[in-house]
Formats: structure tokens, sequence, C-alpha cells
């Protein structure tokens, strides 16, 4: 392989880049405050990497704090942790099992080729970074609202699902296609 075949990705925590501070604050809050729903193994996990990560005076073990400071204080985290954020995206979106279904329809007939949902997805390198400039997250949203109605999803939500499932950051988008 050369070098111009080569795929690029970006790591997990690079989503942050595309996420807005309220709403980074919504998906941890919403996966936090769900664990006991989300599966043993999966919490375990990440009460380890908050227990490693995440400095929360008066609590040796972080992960006992209350929800929302904990949730404050697993931002950072969540900003330098590949193996974090993809935990977290992860979780959040099996916590949203239709409408990461209907998103997994919606990139499959643009021809996106998706990864199956069964596949674990946090294994993966990072994200990829080549995004059909004709595909825009306004044009997701739409088709997902059009299609779905009574998922009655707002369109942050919409758009991480696209990333996760798709497993793509429209980084490509904005690079300069110069040599």
């Amino acid at each position: 392989m050369t070098e111009n075949t080569k795929a690029k990705y970006l790591p997990f925590h690079a989503i942050n880049e595309f996420m807005r501070d309220d709403f980074r604050l919504t998906v941890l809050q919403d996966v936090l405050s769900k664990l006991d729903s989300i599966g043993k193994e999966n919490a375990l996990h990440i009460n380890r990497l908050i227990t490693k990560g995440v400095q929360i005076p008066g609590f040796r073990n972080s992960s006992l704090a209350p929800l929302g400071i904990k949730v404050r204080q697993c931002v950072s985290l969540f900003e330098s942790s590949q193996e974090f954020a993809a935990l977290i995206v992860d979780t959040w979106s099996h916590l949203h099992q239709p409408l990461m279904d209907a998103v997994w329809k919606l990139v499959e007939d643009r021809n996106w080729k998706p990864l199956p949902l069964e596949i674990d997805r946090t294994l993966l390198p990072g994200f990829s970074t080549n995004w059909p400039k004709a595909d825009t997250f306004e044009s997701f949203e739409q088709a997902l609202h059009e299609k779905m109605p009574e998922l009655n999803e707002n369109d942050d939500n919409i758009s991480l699902m696209v990333v996760w499932v798709g497993n793509k950051l429209p980084y490509g988008l904005y690079e300069d296609s110069t040599p």
C-alpha cells in the first residue's frame, strides 16, 4: 500500500471538535445516569476509566461521586481519552436503539456501506475521514424526520448517531484538495 491508498482515521475523541459543550454534557449525563441498565461489563469498564482518569476532590473513587459532579468532571476525560470517548458514544448509541436502527438504514441507503450494528465499533482505530461532500448533517436530519417522524429525536442525536453508525467524521470536507 502506498501512502495515498492508506485509510485515514481520526481518534474517537476527535468527535469533540464537532460537538457543542452542552450536548457533550447531555450525552455524558444520559450514559452515566443509566449505568445500571447498560450491562454490568460496560458499567464496570466506564467506572474503571472514571476512577483512573478523573480526580474528584473528596472521593477516593471518582466513580462514586454524585452524578452531576461526575458528569462535569468527566468532560476532560471524554475530550482526551480515545477509549473513554468511544465507550461513552457506543453506550449512548445502544440507549437509542430505534434511532441507531433507523440511521443504519439511512446511511446504507446512501451507499456508505456501514458495518453491521453487531460490530463493536470501540475496537476500530477511530473515525474515517472519508465523508461524501453531498451528505450533510442537515440532509440526514431532514431525511430521518421525513421517514420516521415518530422517532421524535433531536438533530444533535441524529448527527451523533450518523457519525457513530457510519464511523465517519466530516473532516475531509474541510481539507484543502490542492497538494
